[in-house]
C-alpha cells in the first residue's frame, strides 16, 4: 500500500465551490431592445386607459342628464307641461342659459358681476333643482350638474356671445364659471323668429310647441346638452352657417344630450345645422 494520504473527497469540492465567479453584464444592445419592448408596451396600454378614463367620464354625463330628465318630467308634471327654459328674472338681469338650475357659479366672469342670473339665485331658487337636489341651499354645490369632462368656459349670453373659443390655454369649466355644465336648449327660438328674438317671447311660444312634441318628436328634440354644444349651434340655420368641434368627450362633433322624452345619449351633432338624423334643437326640421 501507498503512504500517500487520501484527498478528501470533501475537501476537493469545497475548492471547487470556491473558485471565482463573474456576473454577465447586459450588453448595449440587450438594454435597448428592453427599452423599446418597455415603450412598445406604454404606447400600447396608455391610450387604452385613456379611453378607458374618458368612457367613466361620458357614462357620470350621461346619467347626470337622465338624472336631470327625470326632474324635468317630475317638473313638466307640476306645470302644464311647462319647461324651466330660463329663470325668472328682474328686466335689468342678464339671463343665462344656467340659472334654470345648477348653483352659483364659484369662479364667474368679472365682466358681469352680480348682474347676471346665475350669480344672483340661490340653489334653491333655481326652479328644477327641487326637484333633482331638494335639499340644496344657498351656494351648495350640486354634483349633478357637474360634467367630469366639462372643459371649455366657451360660452356667452344673450347680448354677451364671445367669438368661439378653441385655444385650450384659455378654455375655463362651465360648471366653475356659471355654476352649471349643462344649458338650456334656446335656439329653438330661431325657428320662429329668425333674425331676432328674446327670451320674453319663449313662454308664449314654449306651451304650444311641447304640447306637440310630446304628442310626436318628444325623443328628437333635444332640451339641454354640453354648454360647448350650446354655444357652437349659435349660428345653426337650415342651409348651413356653424361650425363643428370636438365635444367634451373627445368625439368630433358628438356632444352628450338629453331629449324632451328623457333619454340621454352622447352622439354626433353635425352643429352646422340645428337639426340633422334623430335630434332637433326646432320644433321640427325646417319652417312650416
Amino acid at each position: 500500500m501507498s503512504n500517500q494520504p487520501l484527498k478528501s473527497p470533501q475537501i476537493l469540492r469545497i475548492a471547487t465551490d470556491s473558485s471565482p465567479r463573474f456576473a454577465r453584464a447586459f450588453t448595449l444592445i440587450e438594454l435597448l431592445v428592453v427599452i423599446a419592448i418597455i415603450a412598445l408596451l406604454l404606447a400600447v396600454l396608455l391610450p387604452s386607459l385613456s379611453q378607458a378614463r374618458e368612457q367613466g367620464r361620458q357614462t357620470k354625463c350621461i346619467s347626470n342628464l337622465r338624472e336631470i330628465g327625470r326632474g324635468l318630467w317630475f317638473y313638466m308634471g307640476d306645470h302644464e307641461n311647462g319647461i324651466p327654459w330660463i329663470h325668472p328674472t328682474d328686466p335689468p338681469v342678464i339671463t343665462s342659459q344656467f340659472a334654470w338650475g345648477g348653483f352659483v357659479a364659484p369662479m364667474p366672469d368679472p365682466a358681469f358681476g352680480n348682474s347676471i342670473d346665475y350669480m344672483r339665485h340661490m340653489a334653491e331658487e333655481r326652479p328644477l333643482n327641487k326637484y333633482v337636489a331638494p335639499d340644496a341651499r344657498g351656494r351648495d354645490t350640486i354634483d349633478i350638474y357637474i360634467c367630469p369632462g366639462d372643459r371649455t368656459r366657451g360660452f356667452g349670453t344673450i347680448g354677451a356671445l364671445p367669438g368661439y373659443n378653441v385655444n385650450p390655454n384659455d378654455w375655463q369649466s362651465s360648471w366653475k364659471a356659471a355654476g352649471n355644465s349643462y344649458a338650456i336648449n334656446w335656439w329653438w327660438m330661431n325657428f320662429y323668429h329668425p333674425s331676432s328674438w328674446s327670451t320674453n317671447n319663449m313662454e308664449d311660444r314654449s306651451g304650444p310647441m311641447v304640447k306637440e312634441l310630446i304628442g310626436g318628436r318628444a325623443s328628437t328634440f333635444v332640451v339641454t346638452y354640453e354648454s360647448f354644444c350650446h354655444f357652437i349651434l349659435k349660428d345653426a340655420r337650415q342651409s348651413g352657417g356653424g361650425v363643428q368641434f370636438k365635444g367634451w368627450h373627445r368625439g368630433f362633433s358628438k356632444h352628450s344630450i338629453l331629449f324632451l322624452d328623457g333619454h340621454s345619449e352622447n352622439r354626433f351633432m353635425d352643429t352646422r345645422y340645428p337639426f340633422g338624423k334623430s335630434w332637433t334643437i326646432w320644433p321640427n326640421n325646417g319652417p312650416s
